[in-house]
């Protein structure tokens, strides 16, 4: 079968009838919706693939908080990175499902380290919530129907995530560089783009105010957006909604200084700069900001896609946009872009300008939940 297929022209806002050759594929063909227990993270029951107001089964779901959390669930992968004559990777993605020691790889594959815990074993999965996370009794949640949680500093968002959780195997968070990493480079695989903007919707990104988590539910696990009115509605990916627009995110597990770019996917060290791995590199001079062209290529982690030059369009190059590190500040990740950013919108989209206490009327944040090394 030919992954390679562009699906753009398949999405349901395009009045056609739905059909993705994607669906297929034993890894992007897993990823979908499911509501989960807000407390423990474990599956309760699937939602149906092209309807989330019904289960799986056709029943009636509930997507408001009573029954837990709507999460979208990503499967493992493996990946294999090949440096190209010209100087960029060429990514590829292969249809064996990983055990839960990456034993079954083909040569040249790994485990995306998104789907690693710190002793190496397996994740099966990672859950991505379907929404942006609204606070609900102290706890972040993924729930439809509600505006987004704003105003609160990454710190805060964070403790809300884990307030009254992860007590077992699955620890929850807001959304990990690593998970974030993850779905990009599986949403540009599927589409076989870098503009996302046009190949999904340009997302809830010309509007004056938020939008009301649950819009897409209509689409299930399908990509695009529902209303005829590109700009001014919330988009989808697999199930994902807003994954750019609406409110910016805050992202764990990746800040920035003067001596380089830190990240982790280790809980423990997350806002503690000194204890992530760096990739030097000398920032006491800012990067432009602007439209990305390109991006870090650090040896070994080229999946690690960290913007390193600007001065491209929104339908060029990467096609979103970076506002770039402060110089002499320790700064934080925002993801995504909110809802009057326009163009510069996308998966790609980093505002890395802020320090960890910093809170805005345009920032929230999403809840993910995946399984971690008994402590």
């Amino acid at each position: 079968m030919d992954y390679s297929q562009n699906t753009k022209a398949n999405l349901p806002h395009l009045n056609q009838v739905y059909s993705s050759i994607w669906d297929n594929h034993p890894i992007v063909g897993q990823i979908g919706g499911w509501v989960c227990d807000k407390d423990t993270g474990a599956l309760k029951y699937k939602l149906h693939k092209t309807d989330w107001t019904k289960k799986s089964d056709g029943s009636a779901s509930v997507l408001t908080g009573e029954d837990g959390d709507v999460m979208v669930k990503v499967p493992a992968y493996y990946l294999k990175i090949t440096m190209e004559a010209y100087g960029q990777p060429r990514y590829e993605i292969d249809d064996t499902i990983p055990d839960r020691y990456a034993t079954n790889g083909r040569p040249g594959f790994f485990v995306h380290p998104a789907f690693l815990t710190k002793s190496g074993k397996v994740k099966p999965y990672i859950l991505v919530a379907a929404y942006k996370g609204y606070i609900l009794n102290n706890q972040l949640r993924s729930v439809s129907g509600v505006k987004p949680s704003v105003s609160q500093t990454i710190s805060s968002f964070t403790d809300r995530a884990r307030q009254g959780r992860n007590t077992g195997a699955n620890k929850h968070d807001i959304t990990r560089f690593y998970e974030r990493l993850a779905c990009n480079l599986l949403m540009y695989i599927e589409f076989g783009d870098l503009d996302m903007q046009n190949a999904i919707g340009q997302g809830w990104t010309t509007m004056s105010e938020s939008n009301t988590t649950g819009t897409t539910n209509s689409l299930g696990d399908r990509s695009g957006y529902v209303e005829n009115n590109n700009g001014k509605a919330s988009i989808r990916w697999r199930g994902i909604e807003d994954y750019w627009g609406n409110v910016w995110e805050f992202v764990n597990g990746f800040m920035i200084s003067d001596a380089g770019y830190h990240f982790t996917n280790d809980v423990t060290k997350f806002l503690n700069i000194g204890a992530m791995e760096t990739y030097a590199k000398d920032l006491s001079a800012k990067v432009p900001d602007g439209y990305i062209t390109d991006m870090e290529k650090i040896p070994g982690k080229e999946w690690i896609m960290i913007p390193k030059s600007t001065g491209g369009s929104p339908s060029t190059y990467w096609c979103d946009h970076f506002w770039s590190h402060n110089p002499a500040q320790q700064n934080i990740a925002l993801a995504g872009g909110t809802w009057n950013n326009g163009a510069t919108c996308g998966p790609a989209c980093w505002y890395c300008y802020h320090v960890a206490s910093f809170t805005y009327s345009s920032i929230g944040a999403r809840l993910s939940c995946s399984e971690e090394d008994a402590a």
